[in-house]
């Protein structure tokens, strides 16, 4: 009888107790005493990860490292294609959703690799797997030249590395003479024999990704982590079966480029999954504490950078896309259509805008008819003269109060703790909202 499991691509892992602990032992490589890193533990804390959360850059990047030191190249094709499946396939809705987080994954990877490199040699049987690991690499890198990531991912460099080492050996090989310098096995003792794969079956679903691996009742633990990578790998390439006969859909590159732009905000942490993690890896956020808090800053001054438009203007390059990519489409003609009447309806009336400026005019013709009459002995003005003026005053600054006066009467309400209803605080929200659309609205043509 076989045992099934299903494997799907994963969400956020890190409030798992496994992706602590590989936090952790990880953290060994930047430690100022260099202690040995278990390779063999990240490996096996890996693919724990996969079962139970499912497949994610990070934990995918980190997998990717510990094969390479324990089998070499053989490893390191292993891991590089999972993420390539994992970037080709499933970018839209990959985690971490952050642009800039995925970046930093895999700048770390590639820097790994290069000084792993560094330290190992190649021979002349092993340029089959340089150029399966190229190839790769190659393919990596055209992912992200689409997306406009290659140069700061850094994994350009890594494959021009093996091309020059391809190239080494092969001239080497032409000239025996001439000693090979570089070797790809893994230290002795290291290399694991994997043995034959499991049997891997597509699940006959409208739900994607998934993979069922059916392994023989015989099969080793050995052989069975063997299949569950190979598992993987499958299921990062498939989205998933549409009908009883597994017809797999792909998404095209130009579909993943425009669901690239189309990604959710990545969700913070809850404050139970905060507690839960403060106190379940204490040792982890002490270790990793100046970094994590390093790219903390550098994300908030990249928010603090954004114009308050931001949301305005990414919506109006997203309707200009529809706009471009389907000009005669109903639906998107119907989009543009709602999100031009959205943006009118809950901009600022024009009718407001002069409020303040004519209320301004017309205190500065009243001081001037004042200062007039001082200079004209005989000639006064009657109080219902003035009141009419002032009166005319008061309409024009009450034909919309400032931000400013909102904020200060809500400031003035909080000192004296007065209740502040959700209501008032909405329409405050309103307000701001309003003022934003008008500007947005006024500028979108210099942007």
């Amino acid at each position: 009888m076989s045992n099934n499991r299903q494997l799907r691509s994963g969400g956020d892992p890190r409030a798992l107790a496994d992706y602590a602990a590989l936090h952790q032992e990880l953290s060994k490589l930047t430690h100022p005493a260099r202690p040995d890193v278990n390779w063999k533990k990240i490996e096996r804390l890996s693919l724990n990860l996969f079962q139970q959360n499912g497949i994610e850059l990070q934990t995918a990047s980190w997998f990717t490292q510990a094969r390479m030191h324990l089998t070499g190249l053989s490893g390191l094709c292993e891991g590089l294609g999972i993420i390539e499946a994992l970037l080709s396939r499933q970018w839209a809705g990959l985690w971490p959703l952050a642009v800039h987080a995925r970046v930093e994954i895999l700048s770390s990877l590639s820097q790994r690799l290069q000084q792993r490199f560094r330290s190992i040699r190649l021979e002349y049987h092993d340029l089959p797997q340089v150029y399966q690991a190229e190839k790769l690499l190659n393919s990596l890198c055209d992912i992200l030249q689409r997306l406009e990531l290659k140069n700061v991912s850094q994994l350009g460099e890594v494959s021009a590395y093996l091309h020059n080492a391809a190239m080494r050996l092969e001239n080497n090989h032409a000239n025996p003479a001439v000693p090979a310098v570089l070797q790809a096995v893994a230290k002795k003792g290291e290399v694991e024999d994997r043995g034959q794969p499991w049997i891997y079956m597509p699940q006959t679903a409208t739900e994607a990704p998934v993979i069922i691996i059916s392994p023989e009742p015989t099969a080793k633990p050995l052989l069975q982590w063997w299949g569950f990578v190979a598992g993987i790998i499958f299921t990062v390439t498939f989205f998933g079966a549409i009908t009883a006969g597994a017809k797999v859909f792909f998404h095209s590159s130009a579909e993943e480029q425009i669901l690239a732009t189309l990604q959710a905000l990545p969700d913070l942490l809850n404050p139970q999954s905060l507690e839960s993690m403060r106190i379940n890896n204490v040792g982890m956020l002490k270790k990793q504490g100046p970094e994590l808090i390093a790219v903390t800053r550098k994300h908030i001054n990249y928010l603090a950078d954004l114009s308050p438009l931001w949301p305005q203007d990414r919506a109006n390059k997203l309707v200009h896309q529809v706009k471009v990519l389907w000009p005669e489409d109903p639906e998107a003609l119907s989009l543009i259509k709602d999100w031009t009447q959205q943006l009118k309806a809950n901009a600022m009336p024009t009718e407001s805008l002069p409020g303040w400026h004519s209320a301004n005019l017309q205190l500065q013709k009243l001081a001037d008819k004042l200062n007039g009459l001082d200079e004209k002995r005989g000639h006064y003005m009657t109080v219902s003269q003035l009141k009419t003026s002032v009166f005319a005053i008061q309409q024009a600054l009450n034909r919309a109060i400032p931000v400013e006066e909102s904020l200060r009467k809500l400031d003035e309400d909080k000192q004296a703790n007065r209740e502040i209803t959700p209501q008032r605080l909405a329409q405050l929200d309103n307000q701001f909202r309003q003022l934003l659309n008008r500007y947005g609205l006024m500028v979108a043509d210099f942007l």
